[in-house]
């Protein structure tokens, strides 16, 4: 006999006999199997019978005692169902099973141990799809997990020798391991997405400055050995990051991220540098420029500028430095520019008080006060013409 138990007890424990327990046939057979089903008066077929509070739903054999219309009339042929009669559909009838009865002394049990790591898939319903494949593949009649008594699971083979060793090929050297491999890569990827999520969550707390900036200018903004952009990252808790060097690109991006906008407001301050191009009208070259660069280099040193630079070719002067030491040089610039009309203006006038000078001059004979005109006119002239002279020069670099 067999003994039959189902699981968490929902039906009591049974035992049948051998001859009648079989194989569970192939899923309805072929469609044209099917098709052909057509059971008559007095044939043995197979019902499928609903679940009971006393007995599972299944397959029983039953004969077919009258037929109307589409209904068939059903009196059941095993005792182990009711006696009373059921009316069904030709859909809940089957062709009886060509499986043979079971054997009890050919078949095998053989318990296979379940990796602790694979414990929660073992009880997933992927386990149980993949557990029936086997059990299909190999020809077992079970395959199925099992946790008696609070022990760790187990998966249970049932079935001929051969069909038992070929299932449990198929657990131990193809499906355990991959499913341990998939296992530990959902857990790692598990680890990665909440890390993800952690980093995600802590950028999006931080505040970011992106700019670029002229690649010719990097290592200023570097500075030796990393010393400025060290000290600026250090002095405002910001991290500072260059695009590394691509020389098919004129600019580089630099991004400042920290825990504030004003620190990092405060950082690219301290370390974004510019280049900004000053037209100067040929004119105001000189005045400018002063003489020997004395004008320009003291601006420069005055606002901390990297360099400042004039170029001949295009009549212009180039400022570099932070963008407030630029603005400020600009600004002196711009400021010195507007006295060059009024020291204009004041060379004129004396050269018309001197002018007067020499007419008066030569209507006396050249007498007294004329010769001393000249000389005071002289001395003023000649300090007028200096801060001109002085910005006549002209050079490439100061």
């Amino acid at each position: 006999s067999v003994r039959v138990c189902f699981e968490h007890d929902v039906w009591p424990t049974r035992e049948v006999p051998a001859y009648s327990v079989r194989r569970r046939p192939q899923d309805g057979g072929a469609a044209e199997d099917r098709e052909a089903f057509d059971p008559q008066v007095d044939d043995v077929v197979e019902v499928m019978v609903q679940a009971s509070e006393s007995n599972p739903g299944g397959w029983s054999l039953g004969r077919v005692k009258t037929i109307k219309n589409s209904f068939y009339f059903i009196g059941f042929v095993s005792s182990q169902r009711a006696s009373q009669d059921v009316i069904v559909e030709r859909d809940a009838l089957r062709p009886c099973s060509a499986e043979p009865a079971l054997e009890p002394s050919s078949l095998e049990r053989r318990v296979i141990a379940v990796a602790e790591e694979l414990h929660d898939w073992i009880f997933s319903e992927d386990s149980t799809g993949c557990l029936s494949h086997v059990q299909s593949c190999a020809g077992l009649l079970v395959s199925a997990c099992s946790a008696l008594d609070g022990r760790a699971p187990e998966v249970l083979l049932v079935g001929e020798p051969r069909a038992v060793v070929l299932a449990e090929r198929l657990l131990v050297q193809i499906h355990f391991p991959n499913q341990l491999q998939m296992h530990r890569f959902h857990q790692t990827r598990e680890e990665l997405l909440r890390r993800l999520d952690e980093a995600q969550q802590w950028h999006n707390t931080r505040h970011r400055e992106v700019f670029s900036v002229d690649q010719a200018l990097v290592g200023k903004m570097i500075g030796k050995k990393g010393e400025n952009i060290n000290r600026v990252r250090e002095k405002h808790a910001v991290d500072i990051q260059i695009q590394e060097y691509d020389s098919g690109r004129e600019t580089t991006t630099v991004t400042i991220t920290g825990e504030s906008d004003e620190a990092v407001q405060s950082a690219r301050e301290e370390i974004e540098l510019v280049r900004e191009k000053f037209p100067l009208k040929p004119e105001q070259v000189g005045w400018i420029l002063g003489k020997s660069y004395q004008n320009i280099t003291e601006i420069a040193r005055q606002t901390e500028l990297s360099h400042a630079r004039f170029e001949d070719s295009e009549n212009s002067l180039e400022l570099c430095g932070l963008k407030h030491q630029v603005e400020d040089a600009r600004m002196l610039i711009q400021a010195h520019m507007e006295y060059l009309s009024v020291y204009r203006s004041m060379d004129q006038e004396q050269q018309a008080i001197q002018q007067s000078f020499e007419r008066l001059d030569a209507s006396s004979g050249g007498r007294g006060r004329g010769r001393a005109g000249r000389g005071k006119g002289g001395d003023g002239a000649s300090e007028s013409g200096g801060r001109k002279g002085g910005g006549g020069g002209r050079g490439r670099k100061g």
